[in-house]
């Protein structure tokens, strides 16, 4: 174990260093892609919103560094295992290490981001401490569904190369049908079965509520939300502890 972590931590320096290597701005490109977006988006969905949203630029921001964290990973992490083929023949260490050095080093840049956007919300006056709890819970139910799912895609990709492109074209969908643009409020509620096989669904509704007092995750959403994000990332880890053997033989 102290092995795989250092493993691991090494690993993430390098996804840290590597990242903005002969940048000027270094880690600012992690805000300027989401701020492009909100000012974009929140231009236009102004005009469109029957349900006017307090504070609505901060509640897309909020949603686009969730969302572009996870989308980032996702796709990073679902080919890393073939894009790392020839360190794979050439050492034997765990194999989980790849995808999850990219997922940790994504975690680290938006906790750093949320860190930055923690001091215009105290201005603001809705994040209480209460609500910190909200947003700690939201973030460890993020961290695990990006793993558990990152496993499975990634450890699939590498018997099925259509497992990739198949992830790039479902996060298009998926960003739509998850409330980052939109109040779930909006949804008329015969079709809330729909966002309640959403895991991203609670974890930002919990994540608006903490930073923007907005209205918290039904018990039933949060419930199915969360026993979704534990079976995944359990099944994540099953499936990629199984197919780790045959690596080399498909690779």
């Amino acid at each position: 174990m102290r092995q795989f972590i250092e493993l691991l931590v090494g690993m993430t320096e390098k996804e840290l260093r590597v990242r903005y290597k002969n940048t000027v701005f270094g880690f600012l490109w992690m805000l300027v892609n989401p701020v492009l977006q909100m000012l974009v988006i929140g231009f236009i969905f102004k005009f469109f919103m029957k349900e006017p949203v307090e504070n609505y630029y901060y509640y897309l921001f909020i949603g686009l560094l969730v969302w572009n964290f996870f989308s980032l990973s996702l796709t990073k992490a679902t080919p890393s295992i073939v894009w790392e083929r020839n360190l794979i023949k050439k050492a034997k260490f765990p194999r989980s290490a790849i995808p999850l050095a990219i997922i940790l080093s994504n975690f680290i840049h938006l906790l750093i981001a949320v860190g930055i956007l923690i001091l215009p919300m105290t201005f603001l006056g809705t994040l209480t401490f209460t609500g910190i709890f909200y947003v700690i819970t939201a973030f460890i139910l993020l961290f695990f569904f990006t793993i558990g799912i990152s496993l499975l895609t990634s450890a699939l990709n590498v018997r099925y190369r259509d497992v990739n492109f198949s992830v790039q074209a479902v996060l298009i969908v998926w960003f739509y049908v998850t409330p980052i643009i939109y109040p779930l409020s909006i949804i008329p509620y015969r079709f809330y079965w729909l966002w309640r096989f959403n895991p991203m669904t609670s974890i930002l509704q919990l994540l608006q509520h903490g930073f923007l007092g907005k209205p918290l995750p039904g018990p039933a959403m949060l419930s199915i939300n969360t026993l979704l994000i534990l079976f995944i990332f359990m099944l994540g880890i099953i499936v990629f502890g199984k197919e780790s053997k045959n690596f080399d033989d498909w690779l």
